[in-house]
């Protein structure tokens, strides 16, 4: 039951070894080209090749600056391959016409035999040394196959200084995580202070007032505390959407957007090219730096329309917001440096290009499994 996995494993190690060499040529452009094209597409289809042969994915790339270090070795394991593989099908030419010779009495043209000279015997001399040779070099493109493996997880993994700057960034995101989160909450309080409990205040006098007065008004004010009640309630929507809405997680980004869209009065205008999402936390970040960007934009912006669009593809989420406004928006202004925090605690970037004069665009591109 397990010798058919084993020679399974083994083909599959061999001949995703010696496809290799099929890459050849792109690998050493590659090296001279990176970080520039073919050199993606080609770390590309060594992850693939990798994954082949053993089964394991590789989705996280060498950083930038190590790229021409894994793929320059890379094109050399491939250049001992095309030796070895050289070397055997020489052995199998040659095995082939002492093969031959032996049984038809003829000559052997690589060794200048003449004819009769290649006997069984001298044959039999032969395969002993040919098949250890021919064991060495099948266990030399295994050896290369294994060392494909420790290269790309040698070059995948960090140094110390890109460790270090790992976690600088990382204590520095989490500080403007929190100042974002503080943020958000304070946003939260004065939305509840100046809209929610004001109204409600209001209502409570209202009710008083329903109290000390005659039938005839009382049911004057009633109606008004209903109305009142009924605005309560909107705020309190208000408040939650903004924090979160339900729909986000309930049926994904698309349909989140469309109802920003919905309770936006500008135009907005949605182009939305993405599948479905699995990431969801990739999602959210997407969602709250268009929400952020259209609620600069009515605020500040004394723009006429606003265009949202969502892209995805090669494991990156992007959205972008651009509204027609007066432009000269400040990225480092509180909200836009909160969603920058919120993007950056994704490893993703946001950019802002707002020329005085408009126009203003927010762009965000989010890494997504």
């Amino acid at each position: 039951m397990t010798s058919r996995p084993i020679v399974r494993d083994v083909l599959r190690m061999l001949g995703g070894t010696a496809a290799g060499i099929a890459m050849l040529p792109a690998t050493l452009v590659a090296v001279v080209t990176t970080p520039r094209r073919p050199a993606p597409t080609v770390l590309d289809a060594l992850a693939t090749r990798l994954a082949w042969v053993d089964g394991i994915a590789r989705r996280v790339p060498p950083s930038a600056r190590r790229t021409r270090g894994l793929l320059a070795l890379s094109a050399l394991l491939q250049l001992v391959v095309l030796c070895i593989l050289v070397l055997i099908v020489a052995g199998v030419v040659v095995g082939v016409q002492m093969l031959v010779a032996a049984a038809t009495g003829g000559p052997v043209a690589l060794f200048s035999a003449r004819p009769g000279r290649v006997t069984w015997a001298t044959v039999g001399l032969f395969v002993v040394p040919g098949l250890v040779l021919l064991f060495l070099a099948l266990s030399g493109l295994g050896g290369i196959a294994w060392l494909e493996r420790r290269v790309w997880e040698t070059f995948q993994r960090p140094d110390v200084g890109e460790l270090s700057q790992e976690v600088v960034r990382l204590h520095t995101t989490l500080d403007e995580v929190v100042d974002a989160v503080d943020s958000e909450r304070r946003r939260i309080e004065r939305d509840i202070h100046d809209g929610v409990q004001q109204r409600v205040v209001a209502l409570s006098i209202l009710l008083a007032r329903v109290e000390r007065s005659d039938p005839a008004e009382g049911a004057a004010l009633l109606r008004t505390a209903r109305d009142e009640t009924q605005n309560i309630l909107d705020d309190l929507r208000d408040v939650a959407w903004r924090t979160y809405p339900e729909m986000l997680q309930r049926d994904g980004l698309a349909v989140a957007l469309r109802a920003l869209r919905d309770r936006v009065a500008m135009p907005v205008h949605l182009d939305v090219e993405a599948g479905p999402i699995a990431d969801r936390a990739a999602e959210t970040a997407a969602y709250f730096v268009a929400s952020e960007a259209v609620t600069n934009a009515i605020k500040h912006a004394d723009a006429a329309s606003i265009t949202i669009r969502v892209r995805s593809g090669d494991g990156l989420l992007s959205v972008s917001v651009e509204d027609d406004g007066v432009g000269g928006a400040d990225a480092a202004g509180t909200g836009l440096s909160g969603i920058a925090s919120r993007v950056a605690a994704r490893d993703g970037q946001l950019r802002v290009h707002s020329p005085v004069g408009g126009p203003t665009v927010v762009e965000a591109v989010i890494p997504c499994g």
